[in-house]
């Protein structure tokens, strides 16, 4: 997991630090800013935008092209350790990217060598099939179906560990359903993308290929006629002047690009409640949400179909602000940390300083100021941080990425305060916990409440060693059908390198407590929900939620995003996690300003007397 501090001053004063985490699993991405109040005003609409429309539709960019052969030649494709290899592909007019071989494209990604086959079912409908499942993709309607997408999606490597597995204490053993399945139906030709037959393969365009298999945790870019693998939030040194020094776009790449967004919002994205347009999106759609639920989404839909660069970067930071769901989704940091320089960015700076009374100034201040109000809300706890200092930490450990692991003890209680879950998390937890019952700890508590989250089998781990009924199973459901789904886990819970089921003996006897607050989310959220669930009471304030897998995808200029998606995680008992969960014992005070104090979550003696109070010691 990898903790990177960017800051930046855009053209318009806006003044921002940027933080960005993320990991594969459940993860987060979030930001902290600032802002002065005196860059988001409130300003009257006196000017348009220059947009120019595509003349071309969706339907008429990407037409198939019935008759001819297409010349398929060997693409070069560079994995994530710089590994060089070919895939069959070609271009097509008016596409950006190229078509690819989707059955070599997927034995790619999964690291597996022909366990993706391919076998023709006539009339252009094939089925793409592995072990686990199958997909039948029909290249005359450009539909795909299948009726275990789930099992087909996630027969990946995780579920083959291997000594080098990113996850060395837990392991995804197998994925089921909790009922009967419902089937996945799409139809491509919705968002005018074409599926193309050739020579009896099934090719798809890249980016399309890419997204739709994002729970692999591998993204792609094409750059400088080359394709890059890129494992979760790593990307490749590219120069975006090739693009975004372009003023204007082609019609073709306005279609695809507006297209596959659609696309992946309405088959992919996990529609967190927390975002206002969710649950618009998934009644109507994407395109028919931006359509109609306000004047300004309308706006926002122009903005990414006009033919100027510049506006698909303010049609896109704004979408990015309206589809804010906690930390998760968010289409503008590459944006504004990357593309610096570029003739596009330097105009959207122009455009704001200069022009304040233009839509696209008054749509940018309004959602993006909204949206650096709710994150430095967020992140106020961070400036408590320094409260720890009144205490002597038997241990603190800090990595090279920046995540901390700290372990203090006062009176009878142990306190591990952490700020991620992976390996060193599950492993500096141990070593509390041993450290604890050396001490003759009677209590343990988790400051989980400054945590943005990480690997839900991490999160498993710290669960399964504490609850008294063991959790080798975690439950969600499915963002693309709706299915109920379980992964079943097994643990190396003393860390001995063996996964011999040793967790049925792994329990410290411990009062166990969970501290959260706005700062716990996504794993951060889910954590102290399952805790809370199994009875383990809760200290602090209510969680932020975040319920879906963080994935990153990129758009085919190649700017990278993150979403909520593919999964939605779920209680035990069923229903989802984004509501968070409320504490069992409030802490939090008000400041005179109506901010949250967080003093007494570094209160040590009052914690202390809470858990002896909850289990009467």
């Amino acid at each position: 997991m990898k903790r990177i501090l960017i800051s930046l001053t855009l053209v318009s004063a806006l003044s921002i630090n940027l933080v960005a985490c993320g990991s594969s699993g459940s993860n987060e991405t979030t930001a902290s800013a600032s802002i002065e109040a005196s860059d988001v005003v409130d300003a009257q609409v006196t000017t348009e935008p220059t947009t120019k429309q595509s003349t071309k539709s969706p339907e008429e960019v990407n037409e198939a092209q019935e008759t001819g052969a297409y010349d398929v030649a060997q693409l070069e494709v560079v994995d994530p350790d710089g590994k060089a290899s070919t895939i069959s592909g070609f271009m097509k007019e008016g596409i950006p990217v190229p078509y690819v071989d989707v059955v070599e494209y997927m034995n790619k990604v999964y690291d597996t060598v022909n366990v993706f086959s391919l076998s023709s079912q006539g009339s252009g409908v094939y089925k793409i099939s592995n072990a686990k499942g199958n997909m039948t993709v029909d290249t005359v309607k450009d539909t795909l179906h299948s009726d275990k997408i789930e099992q087909f999606l996630y027969n990946d490597q995780r579920l083959n560990p291997t000594d080098d597995t990113e996850y060395v204490y837990e392991h995804i053993i197998a994925t089921d359903y909790r009922k009967d399945p419902y089937a996945l139906d799409i139809d491509l030709s919705n968002y005018g993308i074409d599926i193309i037959e050739e020579d009896g393969k099934v090719y798809f365009p890249l980016t399309t290929a890419a997204d739709f298999t994002g729970v692999s945790y591998l993204n792609t870019v094409y750059y400088d006629n080359k394709i890059y693998l890129n494992y979760s939030s790593d990307k490749p040194s590219v120069n975006w002047e090739d693009y975004f020094n372009k003023e204007v776009r082609d019609a073709g790449e306005i279609a695809y690009t507006y297209g596959e967004l659609c696309f992946v919002m309405d088959n992919i994205y996990g529609n967190a409640p927390h975002c206002i347009l969710a649950e618009s999106i998934r009644d109507k759609g994407f395109d028919a949400t931006l359509e109609s639920y306000s004047d300004e989404t309308r706006q926002v839909k122009e903005l990414l179909n006009s033919d100027k660069t510049v506006d698909l970067l303010f049609g896109t930071i704004i979408l990015s602000t309206m589809l804010y769901d906690g930390g998760h989704t968010d289409l503008s940091t590459d944006i504004l940390t990357d593309l610096d320089g570029t003739t596009a960015f330097a105009e959207l700076g122009r455009i704001v300083k200069e022009e304040p009374d233009n839509i696209r100034t008054v749509l940018y201040r309004k959602w993006y100021g909204d949206y650096i109000s709710k994150m430095e809300a967020k992140m106020i706890i961070k400036e408590y941080g320094s409260e720890f200092d009144k205490y002597q930490a038997v241990f603190d450990e800090e990595t090279e990425e920046g995540q901390r692991y700290r372990y203090y003890e006062f009176d009878d209680t142990g306190i591990f305060v952490y700020t991620n879950y992976d390996d060193n998390a599950v492993r500096n937890f141990k070593k509390a916990l041993d450290l604890a019952k050396e001490h003759g700890m009677k209590n343990f508590i988790f400051d989980d409440s400054d945590n943005g989250g990480g690997s839900t089998e991490s999160c498993m781990y710290m669960l399964n060693a504490v609850t008294k009924d063991k959790r080798d199973e975690f439950y969600y459901e499915s963002a693309m059908t709706g299915n109920a789904t379980y992964e079943k886990l097994d643990y190396d819970m003393d860390q001995d390198g063996k996964f011999e089921g040793d967790d049925e003996d792994f329990d410290y006897g411990f009062n166990y407590a969970v501290m959260c607050s706005q700062g716990s989310f996504s794993s951060g959220n889910l954590f102290p929900c399952l805790c809370k669930e199994a009875g383990i009471p809760i200290i602090g304030e209510k969680s932020a939620g975040g319920t879906c897998n963080l994935v990153f995808f990129k758009m085919n200029q190649g700017v990278q995003y993150s979403a909520s998606a593919f999964r939605v995680f779920n209680y035990q008992n069923g229903g989802n996690v984004e509501a968070g969960v409320s504490p069992d014992y409030d802490i939090t005070k008000k400041n005179t300003d109506g901010t949250t104090d967080y003093s007494d979550f570094r209160n040590f003696e009052l914690l202390d007397q809470i858990v002896d109070d909850h289990y009467g010691t």
